[in-house]
């Protein structure tokens, strides 16, 4: 068993769930810390490696060998804590609201598409944390539809579970939540997915950060056919400990002759706000599956 599987099965997130719950902040960031330090020790695993590549590639493969180790140490103690805040503040919803700040530009925009008479897809690329960002959301009323990674073990799972609370409907992408995703956002409904997470199987490969990339696009076609914007939205720690969301213009899809065209160029649209969100916040990029695997034999 993997590193990686072993942080993800049930029994991983449960130590963390059960330490998260019962510590204080300080105890939980150095705990988190130290985790990160014990990760950084096994370089070969696939966590490291995988994080390795995409942060080579997100700084347009110029760092050296160990700019590069200096960085994934960096991010993996920076996805720790995140982590850690995830399942330390979960239910304590006033400490949320204290936490995610939203920010004069998100405050309109949410405002503006709720009840515009238009859906609105959400794509949020795996920064700063995401989670709370969208528990934040939850708690100031909106109400949303999250499409999540479709092949679920019973860590990610029970993950989904301990997320549906305070207006958050989660299901995997399967073809009956699509189809009910789209239902919901011909009503004007607010669809959230996620950015980046690679795909086993596909038949698109948009350019990410100017390479190709197995990165999900099936909200481009769910845009065309509901004629609903697209908005890209991350969760943004801040120097003062907190996050802030940050979002993109709404996003519209144009139509192509090509399909292949269609789906790949307008990925692209979207995935190029998302590049902005990322190259700025580095560290704060939680990817560690492998968004380009050609990088796994190219890095320092």
């Amino acid at each position: 068993m993997s590193l990686l599987s072993i942080i993800n099965s049930r029994l991983g997130i449960g130590i963390v769930l059960g330490v998260a719950k019962n510590t204080s902040t300080k105890t939980g960031y150095k705990l988190a810390d130290f985790a990160a330090k014990v990760i950084c020790k096994y370089p070969k695993s696939t966590l490291v490696q995988s994080t390795r590549a995409n942060q080579w590639v997100i700084s347009g493969q110029k760092l050296s060998k160990e700019e590069l180790d200096l960085q994934v140490e960096q991010t993996i103690r920076m996805t720790a804590q995140s982590i850690f805040e995830f399942y330390h503040y979960m239910h304590n919803y006033p400490a949320i609201l204290e936490k995610v700040i939203f920010t004069p530009k998100v405050t309109k925009l949410l405002a503006d598409r709720d009840g515009c008479g238009e859906g609105t897809i959400f794509i949020g690329p795996h920064l700063g944390n995401f989670d709370l960002g969208g528990r934040a959301i939850a708690l100031h009323g909106y109400k949303l539809f999250v499409l999540s990674y479709p092949q679920l073990n019973s860590g990610y799972a029970w993950q989904n579970k301990l997320r549906q609370e305070i207006g958050l409907d989660i299901r995997p992408m399967s073809t009956e939540n699509m189809r009910e995703a789209k239902a919901y956002l011909k009503e004007g409904g607010f669809v959230v997915t996620g950015m980046e997470r690679p795909l086993d199987r596909t038949n698109y490969y948009p350019k990410f950060f100017g390479r190709p990339a197995p990165v999900p696009t099936s909200y481009v076609r769910m845009a065309l056919q509901t004629h609903s914007a697209i908005v890209v939205l991350a969760c943004l720690r801040n120097a003062h400990g907190k996050y802030e969301l940050s979002s993109s213009e709404p996003i519209y899809m144009d139509p192509y002759k090509n399909a292949q065209d269609e789906i790949e160029r307008n990925a692209e649209r979207v995935l190029a706000e998302g590049e902005k969100m990322i190259a700025a916040n580095p560290t704060q990029w939680a990817m560690t599956y492998p968004v380009w695997p050609p990088a796994l034999e190219e890095m320092p």
